[in-house]
């Protein structure tokens, strides 16, 4: 069984387009890489704990991997395969131009700097 980023814990289908735009491709190179490594990627989202969670992830999902013997089963054989069904959902055009626009939106931040007795002059 070949295992894709999205089966470790903790990554979703953006997390791992941004690790495979980044050249980790798979679980086997993720959990082989050091938590400094992806963090250097400076990929959004990713410190150097989370990093770590990743690999460790990655790590005990291989290990199960390799504990698992696969062995064919006789109905799976017999049977042809079948076909999954896809669903595709539809988002409507506003809310991704709306998450586009946020991310690009620039940052303020306004501070106070004074004390209560100075007075409002």
């Amino acid at each position: 069984m070949v295992y894709q980023l999205e089966d470790v814990k903790g990554i979703g289908s953006e997390m791992a387009k941004k690790l495979k735009e980044a050249g980790i491709k798979s679980v086997e190179i993720l959990a082989s890489s050091k938590p400094d490594n992806i963090v250097k990627l400076k990929i959004k989202g990713i410190g150097k704990a989370t990093a770590l969670r990743f690999i460790k992830s990655a790590e005990s999902l291989l290990k199960e991997k390799s504990s698992e013997v696969e062995t064919p089963k006789l109905d799976a054989i017999e049977k042809p395969p079948k076909k999954a069904k896809t669903t595709k959902k539809v988002k409507p055009e506003k809310s991704t131009n709306l998450k586009e626009l946020i991310k690009k939106q620039a940052e303020c931040n306004i501070g106070l700097v004074g004390h209560v007795d100075h007075g409002m002059n």
